[in-house]
């Protein structure tokens, strides 16, 4: 690693395989949730897939960092960046909320008319009452006020971000001249706070998950701090891309449950400071058309997921009870579809995640990018370069 005398690094205004890398994430995150039971479930590695919400805090922390890091420093601005983090988290999550809504109302409907009617939970039961539909459209459904997740499960992450943006503006805004030593300070005291109240595993959501967001938000911060300081030698970005990347995959599949798991969001960041220079055989690959794409639809995948599930699992309570199928079953704490072969519970997982990709595609299109101000995918006219990398998706 080499650090410039005085020349100042330049960055690109868009990280490409970093984009891609957030696809793959929320790509792993929905095949662990596949309402379908398969031996994989069983596999205590199988539950590290989740790990890819710690990466996608991470990689924030990089590109808010980057995007906004040296353009805060008056109220307008401040302002100008709360509406722009609001515009580009809450549109989608209201959609998918609503449609949740509207599902729990024709269940709610057709029990009325045959109170036979099957299904996998009470209409407006815990979970999904009237009173958790407020505290998710004020993104407060992941600061302990219920049980358990609400609604739209995975939007407990996007909640916490928010807030957690919240504490970048007031780092940046009063503390500029120690931001490497606030955000360290914010992450290990995260770190800490996590080993104290859930060693067991680093998979908390609804009661500590803003402390989560926080700890891999500061690393992708300090990561950011990093990559202006330093770069690595060109001739071995391949190496180390290919290095970065299998670590991370090995990761995934030894590293048990419990206070290892506290260093995952390091691992990320090493891997998203070694792409972000995007100078390896890795890079390019996936800087082509399909990993793009899956990363231009990642936070539409990882929103609308959970509602396509809860379909097929309310769909086949409903089928169960009304033809007695017998293909619903429950699986530690979750409604699963049993499969008759392997074969066949092979094809549910590549079908399944290849629908939800397809619906992402439609929601990051037709409600996405319409509302959060992101350019419409196909247009011409190029924004100026401060624009684009103020709307850069984080």
């Amino acid at each position: 690693m080499t650090q410039p005398a005085s020349l100042p690094v330049l960055l690109p205004t868009r990280f490409r395989a970093l984009d891609a890398w957030r696809g793959i994430c929320a790509a792993l995150v929905v095949l662990f949730h596949v309402p379908v039971l398969h031996i994989a479930k069983d596999w205590p590695a199988f539950a590290n897939l989740q790990l890819g919400v710690d990466f996608f805090f991470v990689l924030s922390g990089f590109v808010i960092s980057h995007a906004y890091q040296e353009r805060l420093s008056s109220a307008d601005q401040a302002r100008g960046f709360l509406v722009a983090r609001f515009r580009r988290l809450w549109p989608l999550h209201v959609a998918v909320l609503a449609a949740f809504v509207a599902l729990e109302f024709a269940k709610l409907a057709y029990a009325t008319i045959n109170p036979a009617f099957g299904v996998e939970a009470a209409p407006f039961s815990s979970g999904r009452s009237p009173l958790e539909i407020l505290t998710n459209l004020a993104f407060l459904q992941s600061f302990g006020l219920h049980p358990g997740l609400s609604w739209n499960g995975p939007a407990w992450s996007i909640a916490v971000e928010f807030w957690t943006s919240v504490v970048f503006l007031g780092v940046v805004l009063w503390w500029p001249g120690a931001k490497r030593e606030t955000f360290l300070a914010l992450a290990l005291g995260s770190a800490l706070v996590l080993a104290i109240v859930s060693p067991a595993t680093l998979f908390v959501s609804s009661d500590w998950g803003f402390v989560r967001c926080l700890f891999g938000f500061a690393i992708g911060c300090l990561v950011y701090d990093l990559r202006l300081r330093y770069a690595l030698p060109a001739r071995l970005l391949g190496w180390f891309e290919a290095a970065i990347a299998l670590a991370a995959f090995a990761y995934m599949a030894l590293v048990p449950m419990g206070l290892l798991h506290l260093t995952a969001p390091l691992l990320f960041g090493l891997l998203v400071f070694i792409f972000s220079f995007e100078g390896g055989p890795i890079s390019a690959a996936l800087t082509t058309r399909i990993p793009q794409a899956l990363g231009r639809w990642s936070f539409a995948i990882y929103m609308t997921h959970a509602f396509l599930f809860q379909i097929l699992r309310t769909g086949g309570t409903f089928l169960d009870s009304k033809f007695g199928l017998g293909r619903m079953v429950m699986h530690n704490g979750d409604k699963l579809v049993t499969i008759g072969s392997t074969w066949q519970a092979i094809a549910m997982l590549v079908l399944i995640p290849a629908v939800v990709i397809a619906v992402g595609a439609f929601f990051h299109r037709f409600v996405e990018v319409p509302f959060s101000g992101k350019p419409r995918p196909g247009a011409t006219k190029r924004p100026p370069p401060e624009t684009v990398a103020a709307i850069q998706r984080a």
